[in-house]
């Protein structure tokens, strides 16, 4: 590859995810090379330009203001490529192809497969790729053609729609629920939720409801709570989508407020006009408007 200034993209790229994650580990995991790997290599490239480009110290490695220019300059070729490769992909006319769709786990696992079947027999010439992922998956780079996210706010960039409401409430096995049927909620066993969900709507919940000392099981992923609560550990604050999905869970409350969110189906902007990803998501839209009652709790 040519070189700018003695560098190349791969060590431009390096140097920004390495800014990204803020640590070696994260970045090398992220690039899918060892730790050694990655350490060696920032130390090549700062070697060969004579300057540190990071101030090793913890928690966060933070960018010397050389590291910040070239974070930047790689963000600007980073975006570049991005939009010539948008722009191209966006003259694709073809009805057919592969569309890579992203979508938390718990909606991939719980919501999504009579929905892809279904759109696999309206769309039988659109393969469906689907990235399963809590993340923010990068629309602009195609790592997805599109998203289904509940954020509590859609990135304005994006076009977005919404195509429902999650609901939460509490469930429970039933056997457990029969146990349990009166008495202090507070009293009960319960599922909760560890750092990487506490700041959630149902993790804030479970915080100022439930006292600590009745909390039996914690879980970092919605999934993961509700084969908890399946499994009869405890009750559970789970979208009303993932109990009606699981049999012999027993709803225990109504729909609670405050923490509902919005389901939004994003695409970027430029590849929305690509008729095999307008197509799939004009499908996704309507099928998942079709489950309003699942998804807002109106089915109990």
């Amino acid at each position: 590859m040519s070189q700018v200034s003695g560098l190349n993209w791969d060590d431009l790229h390096l140097v920004l995810v390495v800014a990204e994650q803020g640590t070696v580990t994260a970045a090398a995991a992220t690039l899918r090379i060892s730790h050694p790997t990655l350490s060696r290599r920032l130390r090549q490239i700062e070697a060969g330009l004579g300057v540190r480009l990071f101030d090793r110290t913890p928690p966060r490695w933070r960018l010397t203001a050389t590291g910040e220019e070239m974070r930047d300059l790689a963000i600007r070729l980073r975006d570049d490529i991005q939009a010539l490769e948008s722009r191209i992909r966006g003259r694709d006319n073809a009805p057919g192809g592969v569309v890579r769709l992203t979508a938390p786990d718990a909606v991939a696992e719980y919501l999504l497969p009579g929905v892809l079947a279904s759109l696999c027999r309206d769309l039988p010439d659109v393969t469906v790729e689907l990235v399963v992922s809590n993340e923010v998956v990068s629309l602009a780079g195609r790592v997805a053609d599109i998203a289904l996210r509940v954020p509590e706010a859609p990135d304005p960039v994006l076009k977005g729609r919404r195509v429902g409401m999650v609901a939460m409430a509490v469930h429970a096995d039933a056997q457990l629920a029969r146990q349990w049927i009166d008495g202090d909620p507070a009293d009960r066993p319960w599922i909760g939720y560890d750092a990487g969900l506490a700041c959630t709507g149902p993790g804030r919940w479970v915080a100022a409801n439930i006292p600590a000392s009745r909390i039996r099981f914690r879980a970092n992923t919605l999934p993961g709570a509700a084969q908890a609560v399946r499994s009869g550990i405890g009750f559970g604050l789970l979208p009303c989508f993932i109990g009606a999905a699981i049999p012999g869970l027993v709803r225990m409350s109504e729909p609670l407020a405050g923490l509902s969110l919005g389901l939004w189906l994003l695409v970027h902007p430029e590849m929305a006009r690509v008729p095999r990803i307008r197509s799939t998501a004009d499908t996704l839209a309507r099928a998942l408007r079709a489950l309003a009652p699942v998804l807002d709790g109106r089915y109990a």
